[in-house]
């Protein structure tokens, strides 16, 4: 995941360091820069008939997951309070698994292996973290829509989508109150049956809160938003539908103000 952020902070600087054209600065094109705090989780369609029982199951293990995103995003306006937005976006979605009541030799999952540790006493778990992390493309709108009698502050109401292309899917497996072989608690692993989906559609909405932190050019802003698939993560029998909700924080950055001060 750590060179996924690397990737990700590079691809942000070379859009950031290459200069405007002509075309550009007549589109007085602004900019954005945030980190996104999200929780997700998933909903379930089954390929096949499985008993309800099964499915209340899975329903009773499954719980949300939180994780990091990013963006970086172009945007200029087409009316007076309204913007359109396009950029890179690293979401990471996913969702948690539990299994607890874990005895001595039950197995915990093919690739660990089973319980063999005789010291725990209760409460022994697993948590497995389905992680899916995409590089997406947000194509968005917004609308403003706070008075003027707040200049410094502004609210809009933001819509969209995004297409994203998936970078990595694995799961993160962390063992509470017992170890393996090693007193290893953490394993990392790839899961080839999920047969995942490499294409991704994702419906945005939510608002937008920018307060001027210098000169007109520089605001500070933050996005409480909600993604909404519109498409499966996996084709396996079990296929998951990540949604998440997540607060973009960042920079809003408008070089056309930059000479406002003299």
């Amino acid at each position: 995941m750590r060179k996924l952020f690397y990737s990700f902070i590079a691809l942000t600087a070379l859009v950031l360091i290459t200069p405007s054209t002509d075309a550009q600065s007549s589109l007085l094109l602004n900019y954005s820069l945030s980190i996104e705090p999200t929780v997700g989780n998933r909903l379930i369609s089954y390929k096949g008939n499985y008993p309800q029982s099964f499915k209340d199951s899975i329903q009773k293990v499954d719980r949300s997951r939180d994780a990091i995103s990013m963006a970086f995003m172009v945007s200029t306006k087409f009316k007076s309070r309204n913007r359109f937005y396009i950029g890179l976006q690293f979401q990471n979605f996913g969702f948690t698994r539990k299994k607890d009541n874990l005895r001595f030799l039950d197995t915990i999952h093919p690739e660990i292996g089973i319980m063999n540790d005789l010291s725990q006493t209760g409460g022994a778990y697993v948590d497995f973290n389905y992680r899916y992390a995409y590089l997406a493309i947000p194509i968005l709108f917004s609308q403003q829509i706070s008075s003027k009698k707040k200049p410094n502050t502004t609210v809009h109401l933001i819509y969209g989508g995004s297409i994203s292309a998936l970078m990595k899917h694995d799961i993160r497996a962390v063992l509470h109150g017992f170890s393996t072989r090693g007193n290893q608690k953490v394993y990392t692993f790839k899961n080839p049956s999920e047969n995942v989906d490499r294409i991704n559609v994702n419906l945005h909405a939510g608002l937008r809160i920018e307060n001027m932190l210098y000169n007109k050019s520089t605001w500070v802003f933050v996005q409480p938003e909600i993604f909404v698939p519109t498409l499966n993560a996996n084709s396996s029998n079990e296929r998951h539908h990540l949604w998440a909700i997540g607060l973009q924080v960042g920079v809003y950055y408008m070089p056309q103000f930059k000479d406002d001060k003299k």
